[in-house]
């Protein structure tokens, strides 16, 4: 068993829904119920939720109980899905409801799917892991944006890289329309802009984001640099896979605005244990 200096307690393990629920606490997230008296993992199932990746996110909070501020709501990116797709999933804990809404992926990550996957510094490509939200503050180029903090080896370079959330024009059916596949961020989450305030709302004060592919989960816990989908992705005549000049930016910079609202003292500063392979206690 290895210890690693990193702030969340990363959970690999891949388990059915009756197991699940069967083996947590009374107050454990699998087992919480919406205002409505309805099991909020249940509810969550039947609207679409994948299995996987939900159970992995209800595993962080039980396991982190105490140091993750927001357990009202969430958030689900599944790059399992193509960006044509509403594939970012804003989980509503108190009411057990979900509103999806289109994502950008990285320019270097694929055309219409989201294929090639890192964590290292100018790459231009997505990265997989739990995200921590850590405050707002408002860019210079992208207005309001989430602050993110990379809590797994996936993506432990998120802030060096500016992985943030923030919205974005090329992010719209119009772009889908004009284009044949949504717009490329270099990395960020990029919502439209119509969205991105109720999700910054709900998120800042210290919730989780979980960046999902369902082939390539384990292996970015083995291989935490690069993961990519083998094979090359068959692109549709009609999709422009030039960059537009909606999508030619100037980079990011570091904000000086502090987080606002600020995350509680020590929260997320914990050692944790690598569960890869271990089994769950």
């Amino acid at each position: 068993m290895r210890f690693f200096q990193i702030p969340f307690l990363t959970v690999s393990l891949m388990l059915v829904a009756s197991c699940a629920m069967a083996s947590f606490a009374p107050n454990s997230m699998f087992n919480r119920k919406t205002t409505s008296g309805k099991n909020l993992y249940k509810e969550l199932i039947a609207q679409g939720v994948p299995e996987e990746p939900l159970n992995l996110l209800f595993r962080m909070f039980d396991y982190n109980v105490g140091r993750i501020p927001n357990t009202k709501s969430a958030v689900i990116v599944d790059y399992t899905q193509s960006s044509v797709q509403k594939r970012l999933l804003f989980l509503k804990f108190d009411t057990g409801t979900i509103e999806r809404t289109y994502v950008s992926h990285g320019i270097n990550s694929g055309v219409l799917e989201t294929r090639s996957f890192s964590n290292l510094i100018d790459t231009w490509k997505s990265s997989l892991g739990f995200y921590f939200a850590k405050g707002s503050y408002n860019s210079w180029k992208n207005g309001p944006s989430l602050k993110l903090e990379g809590i797994d080896r996936s993506n432990s370079n998120a802030k060096d890289r500016l992985i943030v959330l923030h919205g974005a024009k090329y992010v719209s059916e119009d772009f889908i329309l004009r284009n044949g596949r949504l717009g490329w961020s270099q990395g960020c989450f990029a919502v439209q802009p119509e969205v991105l305030q109720p999700i910054i709302n709900a998120l800042q004060s210290g919730s989780l984001i979980l960046s999902y592919h369902k082939d390539l989960w384990r292996q970015a816990r083995e291989y935490p640099n690069d993961q990519e989908v083998l094979g090359n992705e068959v692109v549709p005549p009609n999709v422009n896979t030039r960059i537009t000049p909606e999508e030619q930016v100037e980079p990011e910079t570091p904000s000086p605005s502090p987080p606002a609202p600020p995350v509680p003292p020590g929260a997320g500063e914990i050692q944790w244990v690598d569960l890869l392979g271990i089994e769950s206690p």
